[in-house]
């Protein structure tokens, strides 16, 4: 049977705004009927407050650019970053490969507090300036070939119960438009508890003339039938929707004179909003595979609008 759930991330906000409502995490989750949380862990150190009785999965620590630091591409670093304050902030004081790989275990094991059923992974490359041109450096397979041996190198600090979920994104890396780089990525996986976390907003922006939520859900059912047996990798579901092509369509693909990171922030927000489905292709999305979990993964800035969008896409799942 599916569990419901939502993401969270501790932030003083909604501690407070729990604390104004009388009401704890879990009369919360449990007030809107769901089962649980999907936690974002993105620290080094033990969450400030565990939420481990709630939490059935964790989000782990994602660096959008990446592949650079690890191909040790020093001159593509010097352009990617103002100075090297800000890269070794970047990858949270990391000086080389090995010192990376040190980090991405600290957040393993800072989430491994939690108690969590599974760990999310992010499988995707690009940097500041190719979110916006769309001229990526690597390929798919280039980025699948690196992520898989970062993975490798940190695997065993992941304990064996816990499965890892890889999550599909639009840039180069695990798109799942193409099975064949589905099977190649899993190829070089050397560890047996894992599968795929397929997010239909992801997804969506791979598809720039999608005009609905039925045509969108016509879409993300004909690119999962065609995963063969690595439907069943699909374990979770981050259940959100992105109607973005038009915005997509609309660039005109240069980078902005001063790149900001509120800039970066505005465009990704048009790029991937997380907004809920407001209609019953939520429900024939789900239809085309038996995920074990669904996240209704929102953007929201206080628990009251989170409520709103949880109860009004949970109402199209069921």
């Amino acid at each position: 049977m599916m569990k419901h759930l939502f993401n969270y991330y501790f932030v003083d906000a909604y501690e407070k705004e729990l604390e104004s409502r009388g009401e704890t995490l879990e009369q919360f989750v449990h007030r809107l009927d769901l089962d649980g949380i999907e936690e974002f862990v993105y620290t080094m150190e033990k969450p400030e407050k565990s939420y481990a009785d709630l939490v059935y999965g964790v989000h782990l620590t994602y660096w959008p650019c990446w592949m650079d630091f690890w191909l040790r591409k020093a001159k593509r670093l010097k352009q990617e970053f103002r100075n090297v304050i800000e890269r070794n902030q970047y990858y949270r004081e990391a000086l080389s490969r090995e010192e990376w790989l040190s980090v991405i275990r600290k957040n393993i094991d800072a989430a491994t507090t939690e108690k969590p059923e599974y760990m999310v992974w992010h499988v995707a490359d690009a940097n500041k300036e190719e979110v916006f041109t769309y001229q990526f450096n690597y390929s798919d397979r280039e980025v699948l070939t690196e992520a898989a041996d970062v993975f490798n190198n940190i695997a065993d600090e992941i304990p064996e119960n816990v499965t890892v979920l890889f999550e599909n994104l639009w840039w180069p890396g695990l798109r799942l438009t193409d099975v064949r780089n589905v099977r190649y990525f899993f190829d070089h996986i050397e560890r047996k508890n894992v599968g795929l976390l397929l997010d239909t907003g992801h997804l969506m922006n791979t598809n720039l003339r999608l005009k609905n939520e039925a045509e969108a859900a016509d879409y993300v059912c004909r690119v999962i039938g065609k995963l063969g047996p690595y439907v069943d990798y699909i374990k979770a579901v981050h259940l959100n929707c992105s109607l973005s092509g038009k915005y997509q369509r609309s660039l005109n693909h240069t980078v902005p004179k001063k790149v900001t990171p509120q800039q970066i922030w505005e465009h990704m927000m048009r790029l991937d909003p997380h907004q809920p489905f407001q209609t019953k292709a939520a429900q024939q999305i789900l239809s085309c595979m038996q995920p074990d979990y669904v996240v209704h993964e929102m953007a929201y800035n206080s628990l009251a609008e989170l409520e709103e969008k949880v109860t009004l896409q949970l109402s199209n799942c069921r």
